[in-house]
């Protein structure tokens, strides 16, 4: 067996086909949808993943865990966040994702452009799932094969 490179030698170029029965959640969507604000972004994400399997990047989970801990949380709250991430399905790092992420850090630097490594994490996961990335961050715009499920 190769390696993953051998099987994916261009990886997000590969995978850059839509999958409309899922998405992947950025950590600023996740955000809007666990404070329940009533503003006009929760009710548009409300209504476009209405149906659609949610997933989490191993990454988003990180934030925000971080956010729990930097903040400190209350116990009511935290045990809150705890239930929610449970609702969704969690993508851990493996070789492949390892290797779409970097490519495509690489791929954006040949372009001249930079993404973190957080958001290629998040970015990677969204290109190697095959769906679209629910973002308000503006980071993600542009990125070859990457539908944005986006306010404007």
């Amino acid at each position: 067996m190769g390696s993953p490179e051998s099987h994916h030698p261009r990886a997000p170029r590969l995978l850059m086909t839509t999958g409309s029965e899922c998405v992947v959640l950025d950590t600023s969507v996740v955000s809007i949808l666990f404070n329940e604000a009533d503003d006009r972004r929760y009710h548009y994400y409300q209504e476009r993943l209405a149906g659609r399997r949610a997933l989490l990047s191993f990454q988003t989970v990180e934030e925000l865990l971080y956010w729990r801990y930097a903040r400190a949380w209350g116990e009511a709250r935290a045990l809150r966040l705890r239930d929610r991430i449970a609702e969704y399905e969690i993508v851990w790092p493996d070789q492949v994702l390892v290797h779409v992420s970097a490519r495509l850090r690489s791929d954006l630097r040949e372009m001249g452009r930079t993404l973190d490594v957080a958001d290629a994490w998040i970015a990677a996961t969204a290109l190697m799932r095959q769906c679209p990335l629910a973002s308000v961050d503006r980071d993600f715009v542009g990125i070859p094969g990457l539908p944005l499920i986006q306010p404007r």
